[in-house]
């Protein structure tokens, strides 16, 4: 599925560790962007972003656990199982949903900007091009 912004989704996946098959139907919530994860907690109900929300922290200890073993089993980070990575990217899309139910009690930002206004700049296609932010002077 591609959205609005030309950007595609985790759609095509269809798998987590096996410890976690219960959250495999979150998975339409694992999108690649912080952008698309924004325009999918924004067009969602709350009652939706809840029942995601706490079905994932549910068993967000063993999440956590799960990252640990398969860091160390992994030696420095390659050979990552594409479950693990699903995992990961269904937990960016729970942080993200978390702001709806811990923060804003709503599915979106109560006077922020709409989804399709904003973007994360990491977001972008030449976003590692811009200038470092300074924030010191530059002493002479």
């Amino acid at each position: 599925m591609t959205s609005e912004r030309g950007y595609t989704d985790m759609q095509t996946v269809q798998h987590l560790p096996s410890q976690f098959s219960e959250l495999e139907q979150f998975l339409p919530w694992a999108l690649a962007t912080e952008a698309l994860r924004l325009e999918r907690r924004e067009k969602s109900t709350l009652e939706d972003i809840r029942t995601f929300y706490g079905a994932v922290l549910s068993r967000i200890e063993e999440v956590i656990e799960h990252f640990r073993q398969a860091d160390t089993s992994a030696k420095g980070g390659k050979g990552i199982a594409e479950e693990t990575n699903n995992l990961y990217t269904l937990m960016l899309a729970f942080a993200d949903a978390s702001l709806s139910i811990e923060l804003h009690k709503s599915h979106t930002v109560p006077d922020g900007m709409a989804w399709d206004v904003w973007q994360p700049e990491h977001d972008s296609a030449d976003w590692q091009a811009k200038p470092k932010i300074r924030l010191q002077p530059v002493t002479p």
